[in-house]
């Protein structure tokens, strides 16, 4: 990667992992970290959506922006 005058093009694309097929992750809850986490795994760490489980103990993901009081 290089930096220059704040042109930082080399996290415009990043490689996935030769090894992203085979991973599995586990998201402990479904606030907006965990969801976004799961996005980025995805879309930037090459890691099939199929191999990502987030566990949730409540009905609606999204934690402290479910809406609910």
């Amino acid at each position: 990667m290089y930096y220059s005058a704040g042109n930082y093009e080399s996290f415009a694309r990043p490689r996935p992992s030769d090894r992203a097929a085979d991973t599995h992750v586990w998201f402990v809850g479904a606030g907006l970290a965990s969801l976004s986490s799961a996005l980025f795994m995805i879309r930037d760490g090459g890691v099939p959506g199929s191999h990502i489980t987030i566990l949730e103990k409540l009905k609606l993901p999204g934690g402290a922006l479910d809406g609910i009081k």
